[in-house]
């Protein structure tokens, strides 16, 4: 009969082990995925501005940004800016407080930026017309946001069409925003593992960083050999159609009766009328 053995473990063994990692900034890995999650937000995550039967056609509302954009350019009335002001703000007090700041900052930073330019010339000359550059480029950055804010990016590029854009170009932007939107997805996986395998301090952080944008550029190529082999399995000629969507809508009266008051506006501040 045999009996029990006793097996003798190591010391080393039998230690408590009490691992306690050095402290670390993960400032990189932090901001950076902040950062790319802040950008998707606004693709996954923002309603439209106006209800569908509210909203004007994108074509309409293109061809009205267009030509707001050319009247804020051109004019050398602050009146008239002033009335464009308070048509985009009054616009954007009807949303919530993060769309107003989101739309805000932008803004009055490119405004900033541009009054910093400007700041040698609002100096050393007299002319009033400088002041009003920083005002022009805040209600032109401010109305293509509002823009962007009614309708997702497909709607967008699906007017583009009706500007005889060549249907490659609109393909090529089309895929572009799609494909930014995958890889920002991509990147904010690889840096979330990243960061849950991140323990105790790295030394050596442009490694890491090194890694994620070498997955990141290869996934890109493999999702673009995949979508190519997917376009000659579907015979792609060239021909990029969107689906079908109205060229006109009711809302865009309102558009027109805006764009009509603003022009007569605009013609009577700078007395061609």
């Amino acid at each position: 009969m045999r009996g029990d053995i006793a097996m003798q473990l190591p010391d080393w063994l039998k230690k408590e082990e009490q691992y306690n990692p050095d402290q670390d900034r993960d400032y990189f890995i932090s901001r950076s995925f902040l950062r790319i999650t802040g950008i998707l937000a606004r693709y996954e995550s923002a309603p439209p501005f106006l209800p569908d039967k509210l909203c004007p056609s994108p074509m309409a509302a293109m061809l009205f940004l267009l030509l707001l954009l050319l009247l804020i350019v051109t004019s050398s009335q602050p009146y008239f800016l002033y009335t464009v002001a308070a048509l985009l703000l009054a616009l954007l007090a009807l949303q919530d407080g993060r769309r107003i700041s989101r739309l805000l900052l932008p803004s009055l930073l490119a405004a900033l930026f541009s009054l910093f330019i400007l700041l040698p010339a609002i100096l050393m000359t007299t002319n009033p017309l400088t002041l009003l550059l920083p005002v022009k480029t805040f209600l032109t950055v401010l109305a293509s946001g509002i823009f962007t804010g009614l309708y997702p990016w497909n709607r967008i590029t699906a007017a583009i069409s009706w500007f005889h854009v060549p249907q490659l170009a609109i393909f090529i932007l089309d895929t572009a925003l799609r494909y930014i939107y995958l890889l920002g997805s991509l990147s904010r996986e690889f840096l979330t593992a990243l960061q849950l395998r991140s323990i105790g301090q790295n030394r050596q952080k442009s490694w890491a960083m090194a890694g994620v944008v070498g997955n990141l550029f290869l996934k890109s190529q493999e999702m673009s050999q995949e979508m190519y082999h997917a376009m000659q399995c579907r015979g792609f000629t060239g021909t990029y159609p969107h689906s079908h969507q109205r060229a006109w809508q009711p809302a865009d009266i309102v558009l027109l009766l805006t764009a009509t008051a603003l022009l007569f506006i605009y013609l009577r501040l700078e007395m061609l009328l």
